[in-house]
């Protein structure tokens, strides 16, 4: 065994097994950030001279991790694997004989490139001249695959059973989202009732496992609520919300809405993440940092101008060819973006950024172990991503005494139900009667089948605006009520206990709802603190808005409402000024008009129902706000 690789526990476990159980065809489950590529190669090392494995070859979904997994191998086994793809000056990839005489022990490819022109048919010559029957394949995470499929084709054609010795086959999430079978002649599927089988893995290394043997890091999820105000059509829709939707299309819309990076519900998501960061920056962990999931390229460049608006920090923006196909490169300097997810990974101390958003970019085998939280500001709820979202942070930072993580997603109840179930066991049944039923609608050719992907907005919808607030927490498939979890958020920052608390406020809040007398002893505490804070403001009434008089806080509501939106009438013929100079009174009477519409609407605030003098203090405030960035960023009212 290589000096510089120690095998955890269940990677000997499964290579005792797959040695016991030497089949043609092989599927390790293993969840993300188990090891599974260390456990792949491990399996390789261990039996290659046994079985007389002169060839490795590993196939992995993307191009940007063939030189990790090849980077990989060489760090923990000392085995030299070509990653490049096609030579230029060859116009081809190098036999398996060339490789072998520089000192290769195999290849890297990718699905992609695998299934590209006849890329399949030239490798399968290759092969078949000088290792056939000594090839030892791995399948890097196998559900890209299916036999009806592009990548699955090409990987039937290329290593028939003449080339391999032995097909192994791993994935953390060893099921589709569009009912194909991954590799139907490869895997076994059982029958588990009429017309549907089950995907049965030969060796499982659950996330419930991981957690178990401290692998991955303590994780929980936070829910946040809100409500939402949009317009569908000709109807203008106000105070809705996650649980008083009726139907799945009110709720589709309350996600959208949620999502909109100009809203208020995504600007207290990012100030959660703030917040909890600078906690982290006091303990002395200032490379924390926070990955946040986005719908699309427009809504990732918003989202790094929304960060930087609310904390003043820059993001990293991190876009694919798989979600600009149009694009080469996700950057004005031309960057490549695996060098730019590799550059944010190594980044240490107060230089380090904090933020990184991503489309599709950041899924499978991408290493950033910095990352501690995730906004899931996407409306894609299909498991599979889900499962791989949560994969991004389950990685131990630091190493020493890892920190533990959070997702805040929106509190919609798939999203709710696939956060409670996160440790669940997740089979891959397909049902065949429905194999061909909606087949056009389930994703593209390739890829892992994720019948949700992100989601365009309708033409007749549009978000007006939201607000957030957190909800519940969850853990260990366990929804904690908020009283505990109010509780254990306050002592977390506020006492000595908390200050010294290793995992998440929702791991906290869950051992105060096991230990009643230790919550009864700190809710009195946070009460009286709160109660406190209630009086001093009930004394000191209501903040004043800047600009207001020291005596607006004695004005009877009636005259607070008077005043409050007299200011907020001038802030919008300053407004006016700003954007179009010196309009008619005309021009100038109905532009104010449009923009007191649109403050409305902003505000969730119906226009032709009352408004109080708290409605339009936010008015005012908000005015203040657009003022502030016109006429750099707002450069008209259609900007608003």
């Amino acid at each position: 065994m290589p000096e510089g690789f120690a095998p955890r526990d269940w990677q000997e476990r499964f290579v005792r097994a797959y040695q016991t159980n030497l089949k043609k065809n092989f599927l390790l489950e293993a969840c993300t950030s188990a090891g599974k590529t260390a456990g792949a190669l491990h399996a390789f090392d261990s039996l290659k001279n046994v079985l007389d494995w002169r060839f490795l070859v590993v196939v992995v979904p993307a191009e940007h991790l063939m030189r990790q997994y090849a980077q990989d191998a060489f760090n923990l086994f000392g085995l030299n694997l070509f990653y490049a793809g096609t030579v230029r000056s060859l116009g081809r990839l190098p036999t398996p004989e060339e490789l072998l005489n520089q000192c290769y022990h195999g290849l890297v490819i990718s699905y992609q490139w695998l299934s590209y022109s006849n890329n399949s048919s030239l490798l399968l010559n290759n092969l078949s001249r000088t290792v056939a029957g000594k090839v030892f394949l791995i399948l890097d995470e196998v559900h890209h695959t299916s036999s009806d499929l592009a990548f699955g084709q090409a990987c039937e054609r290329a290593f028939p059973d003449r080339i391999v010795s032995h097909r192994l086959m791993t994935s953390g999430t060893p099921f589709r989202s569009d009912n194909r079978r991954i590799l139907g002649n490869w895997l076994t599927y059982t029958p588990v009732e009429e017309n549907a089988y089950q995907c049965v893995p030969d060796f499982q290394y659950r996330l419930a496992d991981a957690l178990r043997d401290e692998i991955i890091p303590p994780f929980a999820f936070v829910t946040m609520e809100g409500e939402f105000s949009y317009r569908r059509g000709r109807a203008e829709y106000n105070g809705r919300t996650f649980t008083n939707a009726t139907n799945e299309q009110d709720l589709t819309d309350a996600l959208n809405t949620a999502i909109d990076v100009q809203g208020g519900w995504v600007k207290e998501a990012i100030l959660w993440a703030h917040g909890r960061m600078k906690l982290d920056r006091a303990k002395g962990l200032p490379e924390c940092a926070t990955y946040v999931r986005v719908p699309t390229i427009a809504a990732a460049r918003q989202m790094k101008e929304r960060i930087r608006n609310l904390t003043g920090e820059d993001a990293l923006v991190v876009v694919s060819r798989d979600d600009d196909p149009n694009s080469t490169s996700n950057s004005r300097s031309g960057q490549d973006p695996s060098e730019q997810i590799e550059q944010f990974a190594a980044e240490t101390g107060h230089g380090a950024r904090s933020w990184i958003i991503g489309v599709g970019m950041l899924g499978e085998g991408v290493s950033i172990r910095r990352l501690k939280y995730r906004i899931h500001a996407t409306n894609i709820r299909a498991i599979l991503s889900f499962m791989q979202d949560l994969g991004r942070l389950l990685r131990c930072f630091p190493e020493n005494a890892p920190e533990p993580v959070e997702t805040l997603i929106p509190a919609h109840p798939q999203l709710v139900d696939l956060a409670v179930s996160a440790l669940n066991e997740i089979a891959h049944v397909v049902r065949e009667k429905e194999e061909n039923e909606g087949r056009e609608n389930r994703g593209g050719a390739d890829g892992e089948g994720d019948s949700q992907s992100s989601q365009q907005l309708t033409a007749n919808f549009m978000p007006i605006a939201s607000t957030g607030e957190i909800g519940t927490h969850i853990v260990d498939g366990e929804e904690i009520e908020s009283e505990y979890a109010n509780v254990a958020e306050w002592m977390i920052t506020n006492t000595t206990f908390g200050r010294y608390w290793h995992k998440t406020p929702a791991h906290l809040a869950q051992m105060l709802m096991e230990d009643k007398g230790l919550f009864d002893l700190y809710r009195m505490e946070y009460e009286k603190v709160v109660n406190q804070i209630s009086n001093d403001q009930g004394s000191a009434s209501t903040v004043i808005p800047d600009g207001f008089p020291s005596e607006y806080k004695d004005y009877l509501p009636t005259k607070k409402i008077a005043f409050a939106s007299r200011a907020a009438n001038k802030k919008a013929g300053r407004l006016v000024y700003l954007l179009y100079g010196n309009p008619s009174q005309e021009e100038m009477k109905e532009k104010v008009a449009q923009i007191h519409s649109i403050a409305k609407r902003r505000n969730c605030l119906k226009n032709d129902t009352f408004i109080g003098h708290e409605g339009w203090e936010r008015i005012y405030k908000w005015l203040c706000d657009r003022i502030a960035e016109a006429p750099t960023r707002i450069r008209g009212i259609e900007d608003l």
